[in-house]
This record gives C-alpha cells, sequence and structure tokens, in this order.
C-alpha cells in the first residue's frame, strides 16, 4: 500500500502480491480491496452464528464490513447519518437492519428495540471519527468486542472506565492479508456477495 506507481504505464510488484481473479469479472476485482480492508477488521473479532453486530458507518467500508460480518453467521445491523446510505446498504445488501443515527436517542431505541438493551456482541467503527467511536463503545454488549477500522483525524476525549466497566475486548485494524484477499474473492466467486452494487460511476 505504500508502493507508488499504480497509476504508471508499467510498475514492478513481487510475485507473491499477485492474486489469481479466479474469473471474477473485473468490476468486481476493483471492490476486492476495499472488503479485504472490512473482512480483516471483521475477523479480528471472533464472532459466529447468532452473534449480533452493528457497523457505524455506510459507506463502502463500513457496508462491506457488514457483509463480512454476515459470512461469518453473524446478524448484521447498520447505521450512518445519511437515510439514503442506510436504505441501500440493508436494501442491496441483505443486511437485517438498520437506522439513521441523527441523534443519542435514535441510538438507545435501537438498542432497546434490537437487543432489548443488552448492546451488540460487536461493534465495528467505520468513519474515523470521536462520535462514532464513542458511539461503538456505548452501543457494545457487557464483555463485547469492538473494531476500530475507520481512519481518524482527531482525537477523542473520553472516560475510558467505560471500556473497563463494560470488559470490552478492543482491536485496531489496518489492511489485509493475503488469506483475507483470498477468502473474499472466494465469497465473491460462490455469489455470496455482488460488489458491483457499490459501483456509482464509471470512468
Amino acid at each position: 500500500v505504500q508502493r507508488e506507481g499504480a497509476f504508471s504505464e508499467y510498475f514492478t510488484m513481487p510475485l507473491e502480491r499477485l492474486y489469481n481473479g479466479q474469473g471474477i469479472p473485473p468490476e468486481a476485482l476493483a471492490l476486492i480491496e476495499p472488503f479485504c480492508i472490512s473482512y480483516h477488521g471483521v475477523s479480528r473479532a471472533k464472532i459466529g452464528p447468532g452473534d449480533k453486530v452493528l457497523v457505524v458507518g455506510a459507506g463502502a467500508i463500513g457496508i462491506l464490513a457488514a457483509v463480512a460480518a454476515r459470512s461469518f453467521g453473524a446478524r448484521a445491523y447498520i447505521t450512518d447519518v445519511a437515510p439514503d446510505k442506510v436504505a441501500l446498504a440493508v436494501k442491496e445488501f441483505g443486511l437485517d437492519g438498520g437506522f439513521v443515527n441523527d441523534s443519542p436517542q435514535a441510538l438507545d431505541q435501537f438498542l432497546a428495540d434490537t437487543t432489548g438493551g443488552d448492546g451488540f456482541d460487536l461493534t465495528v467503527e467505520a468513519v474515523g471519527a470521536p462520535s462514532t467511536f464513542l458511539d461503538c463503545v456505548r452501543a457494545a454488549a457487557s464483555r463485547g468486542q469492538m473494531v476500530v477500522i475507520g481512519v481518524a483525524k482527531h482525537s477523542v476525549d473520553f472516560n475510558f472506565l467505560e471500556l473497563q466497566r463494560k470488559e470490552l475486548s478492543v482491536f485496531g485494524s489496518r489492511g489485509a492479508t493475503k488469506a483475507d484477499f483470498q477468502a473474499t474473492m472466494e465469497l465473491v466467486r460462490m455469489g455470496f456477495v455482488d460488489l458491483t452494487r457499490l459501483i456509482s460511476r464509471t470512468y
């Protein structure tokens, strides 16, 4: 990811960093890398069938984090401040639900309706903002997990006693591995997800 030159006519790359596209159409292959980022983050937490996951942020990374959670058998929910993004995520990617995060009351109500107020087994921060980080802490269940994928530009000041009180496990996530590339390509190849639904424009 730190190597320059990918927009050049020619560039060099170690052979082990090249992956067989397995016949996946180029449009979908172009989206494997962001899918890998999301998949890697979610895989850092140990989740499975029956677990409830809340992804905060319905951009491409957030939507694909919810898809990754579904691939592990979890029930995936998503939230964002933009109603159209939430609607797209739920409708086009088969998520279990979502809500517009336009107030603290909206989050509290969704927690009550979806988890009985117990919180989510895993929360995923996919925005990189102080407020969404705090939302993830707040929405996590006792002894729950939290993964931070969003790239922060500002610091957050919060009472970290909440991490201790809930006994939260917090994971940072950056980049992806070869295993993540292979796993996400297999999910696409077998038809688990149609990544091309994320394409808004083609140049």
